[in-house]
């Protein structure tokens, strides 16, 4: 079980990520959001894998 930081730290990555692809929507770069998901997703699968 996370700790409570933990669990924070994982959401400040999260809102990080979020306001890079609503940047990145906003400005008409998709590419840029697809490229800042599919990071992220690399990301959650290296943490489920340990």
């Amino acid at each position: 079980m996370p700790t409570d930081m933990q669990y924070k730290d994982g959401l400040r990555k999260d809102k990080f990520l979020n306001d890079l692809v609503i940047e990145a929507i906003k400005n008409n770069d998709s590419q840029k959001a697809l490229e800042y998901l599919e990071k992220d997703n690399e990301r959650i699968e290296k943490a489920l894998e340990e």
